[in-house]
């Protein structure tokens, strides 16, 4: 499995194949490899040389004799977070070249559009991310929050908000699949959640009159998770 994963992070075979043997098998000689895998010396080398240059294996000499052992996989990270940049700027290209996506706003209120919203939003089966995070949601829907939660948790939909430092964290630490961190502001005028190319902004208030809107636009939902990571970055 994990060569197939390593490959699909742009890995060549042989490499893939080379890094999962010093996974398992640690600290060894070159040899030992082209014995154990049975792949011819040349192309051993080859792939171990294209390690080092990924700076994800380290040669050490003993006794005259190169030992081959791993290294953290911190390259392989980057690089993939590169790559997830340059894919979002071609895609920001891309969209400046065609006749762009034609954005849709939905509203709901209400307890029925609250139970529908938040139906919707797990339906998405991605990672939900808040802004301006409160407990109006948990006091006001208190019988839709916590079957929710317990949906979410076992969809493995991870939720991290943003929340206001005034905003009471108690058992908030129990919630499952949820990390969250302080805002330096006293209160947020809306909420905003953004999931997948949706993000909806909350005005919470009774029951009756709790309003969202919610809006289908690609762009502007990752412009919104870049605004979120670079604030996350600065909570606490």
């Amino acid at each position: 499995m994990i060569v197939d994963d390593l490959r699909n992070l742009g890995l060549p075979k042989n490499s893939a194949i080379v890094m999962d043997h010093l996974l398992h098998s640690g600290e060894t000689k070159a040899n030992e490899i082209v014995k154990k895998l049975g792949i011819h010396r040349h192309l051993i080398y080859e792939a171990l040389r294209d390690l080092e240059s990924r700076k994800l294996v380290k040669r050490i000499s003993k006794g005259g004799v190169a030992h081959f052992r791993l290294l953290e996989a911190g390259s392989l990270v980057k690089e993939a977070e590169q790559k997830h940049e340059r894919a979002i700027e071609i895609a920001r290209r891309v969209k400046e070249h065609t006749s762009g996506h034609d954005s849709t706003v939905e509203f709901f209120e209400g307890v029925e559009g609250i139970d529908a919203f938040t139906s919707f939003a797990l339906e998405q089966k991605t990672p939900i991310h808040i802004i301006g995070a409160n407990l109006q949601f948990r006091d006001t829907f208190p019988e839709i929050v916590e079957l929710w939660n317990e949906k979410r948790a076992n969809l493995g939909i991870h939720l991290k908000a943003l929340i206001p430092k005034n905003v009471s964290q108690d058992n908030l630490q129990h919630v499952k699949r949820f990390t969250y961190r302080a805002l330096d502001v006293q209160s947020s005028p809306t909420v905003t959640w953004i999931m997948g190319d949706y993000i909806a902004h909350i005005l919470w208030s009774t029951r009756r009159d709790t309003e969202i809107i919610m809006i289908n636009n690609p762009m502007l939902a990752e412009q919104q998770r870049r605004f979120f990571r670079y604030m996350w970055d600065k909570a606490k």
